[in-house]
C-alpha cells in the first residue's frame, strides 16, 4: 500500500489551517495508528514548530534539512539532497511518539519561488514549464517516501503559489478549512469554480474535496446559517463534524516540552479532533486512487 497525498489548502489565513494539520495528523495515528507524514509548504512554519518544537525545527534548520535548501539547490543548480533525508520521524509532543513524522518549512521558503522563476526565466522556460518542473521534482520526492506511510498531509500556504498548485495537482483529496461566514463562504465558491477546475484539469482527474467549518460558534446565528448553507451547496464534501472556536483546540497548537496524552493535549476538543479523523478516513475510503 502507498500513502495517500492530501493537501490543506484555504485562500485565507487564520482560519486554523496548520492546526487541522495537526490534529488531524495526531488523530489518525494516535486513534488509528496511521504512519503519517506533514510536509509543511508554508513558510510560516506553523505545522512545523506545532509538531517539532522550536529546538528541534532549528536544528532541522542548521542542518539545512528544510525545504528551502532543498529547493534552493535546484535554483542554484546544484544537486539537492534526497527528499527522504528531510523526513523528521517521530515528531510530536504525545506520549507513546506516535509515527508521525515532518517535512519542515522555513521563512526563507517563501522567496525560493521567486528565485526558482527568476533562474528559469533566465533560461527561457514559460511559466507553465516552470509549474510543470516543480510538479515534477515534487512527485519525485514523494515517490521516495510513499510506501513508507499511510497518509501524507500537505499543510499548504495561504493563496495558490508555484508549489502549492503542485501540492494540490499531486492530492488524492483537498481539505479545506473554512470559517462559515460570508466571505469566507464567497472565496470557497471562487476556488471551487476557478482554481480546483484548473488543477483537476492539469491533473487529468477528480481530487476529492472535503470541507471543514473552522472556528465555529453555535452560539452566532451566522455561523449556524453559513455552515447550512455551506452543507446545502457542498453535500457530502462539506464535514458534518464543526471544529468549534474553543480554549482547548487553539492551546493544542503550542508546543510542550512535557509529553502528554492526546486528551490532555485536546482537553475538551478531543472527542471532536477524533470525530474528524473518523469522519476523514469515511471519506477518503470514497476516493478514487489515481
Amino acid at each position: 500500500m502507498t500513502a495517500r497525498l492530501v493537501s490543506v489548502i484555504n485562500m485565507k489565513g487564520g482560519v486554523g489551517k496548520s492546526t487541522t494539520t495537526i490534529g488531524l495528523a495526531e488523530t489518525l495515528a494516535v486513534h488509528h495508528k496511521a504512519r503519517v507524514l506533514v510536509i509543511d509548504l508554508d513558510p510560516q512554519t506553523n505545522a512545523s514548530i506545532m509538531l517539532a518544537g522550536p529546538d528541534k525545527w532549528n536544528e532541522l534548520h542548521e542542518n539545512e534539512r528544510t525545504l528551502d535548501f532543498y529547493f534552493e539547490a535546484y535554483a542554484l543548480q546544484e544537486k539537492p539532497k534526497p527528499f527522504k533525508s528531510l523526513v523528521e520521524a517521530k515528531v510530536s509532543d504525545l506520549k507513546g511518539k506516535p509515527d508521525i513524522a515532518l517535512v519542515a518549512s522555513a521563512p526563507e521558503f517563501r522567496t525560493i519561488e521567486r528565485d526558482l522563476i527568476e533562474t528559469f526565466v533566465k533560461r527561457q522556460f514559460h511559466i507553465d514549464a516552470i509549474q510543470k518542473w516543480i510538479c515534477e521534482r515534487f512527485a519525485q520526492g514523494f515517490r521516495t517516501v510513499l510506501k513508507d506511510f499511510d497518509y501524507i498531509l500537505v499543510d499548504c500556504p495561504p493563496g495558490i503559489s508555484l508549489f502549492a498548485e503542485a501540492a494540490l495537482i499531486a492530492a488524492d483529496a483537498i481539505v479545506v478549512p473554512s470559517i462559515p461566514d460570508y466571505v469566507s463562504r464567497l472565496g470557497l465558491i471562487t476556488f471551487r469554480r476557478r482554481a480546483l477546475r484548473m488543477i483537476n484539469e492539469k491533473r487529468g482527474g477528480q481530487s476529492l474535496l472535503m470541507v471543514l467549518a473552522t472556528k465555529y460558534e453555535e452560539d452566532m446565528a451566522l455561523h449556524r446559517s453559513e455552515a447550512a448553507l455551506l452543507k446545502e451547496n457542498l453535500g457530502s464534501a462539506m464535514f458534518d463534524v464543526r471544529i468549534p472556536q474553543i480554549q482547548d483546540i487553539a492551546r493544542a497548537a503550542e508546543w510542550s516540552d512535557t509529553q502528554r496524552t492526546f486528551d490532555q493535549k485536546y482537553g475538551a476538543g478531543a472527542p471532536i479532533i477524533r470525530a474528524l479523523g473518523d469522519e476523514f478516513l469515511a471519506k477518503m475510503a470514497l476516493a478514487p486512487a489515481l
